[in-house]
């Protein structure tokens, strides 16, 4: 009888730990996977301070005709590695050639004037004009399917001005959060 009672208390005590491992676990995984997610522009004061247009001809680049793309990282974000399949659509998906897509640093972009509130960012030039700037899509993992550039680029949507998108919720690292890190991590 003695043995069944302390047979019994040792499964509880099991199920007790393992119960308490997944729950730790569990919050581990949910604040590692969101506590770069959040809205683009925190403070919604981007679109107050920045230039109301931006050529990119600024960022040391020479204006062509149609669409132009600029991506912007900074180091040791952990939602750079996200863009990677936007980026890889620019070509094949959006039919933008190479030579019509260039990298810039973070601190290159804030130089030329325009104050980014957080990256990774695109800026999407026409005719040499910036069109659009801000993430490449919504939601924590940034997936290509809540794209928020590829309308722009598709045609399917035709923005009329400047559109600096800081109210979007992306996987996005705070410009403030690593400007002091170096750039190692980061293929600009």
């Amino acid at each position: 009888m003695m043995q069944l009672i302390s047979r019994q208390r040792l499964l509880w005590l099991l199920l007790l730990l393992f119960t308490l491992w997944l729950v730790l676990v569990s919050i581990s995984l949910f604040y590692f996977g969101n506590k770069d997610y959040g809205q683009f522009d925190n403070n919604q004061n981007w679109q107050a301070s920045a230039p109301s247009t931006l050529a990119i001809k600024t960022l040391g680049i020479m204006p062509t005709t149609g669409k132009q793309v600029v991506h912007v990282q900074q180091a040791h974000c952990s939602c750079n590695s996200r863009t990677k399949q936007h980026i890889a659509l620019f070509t094949t998906d959006y039919q933008l050639p190479a030579e019509k897509q260039f990298r810039r640093k973070l601190d290159q972009v804030n130089a030329a004037g325009l104050l980014l509130p957080a990256t990774p960012a695109v800026l999407i030039f026409n005719n040499g004009k910036l069109l659009y700037a801000g993430p490449y899509a919504t939601g924590p993992m940034c997936s290509v399917t809540n794209s928020l550039i590829a309308p722009i680029l598709t045609g399917e949507v035709n923005l009329t001005g400047l559109w600096l998108n800081g109210e979007a919720k992306a996987c996005r690292c705070l410009a403030s959060q690593t400007a002091n890190l170096p750039y190692t991590d980061i293929d600009i």
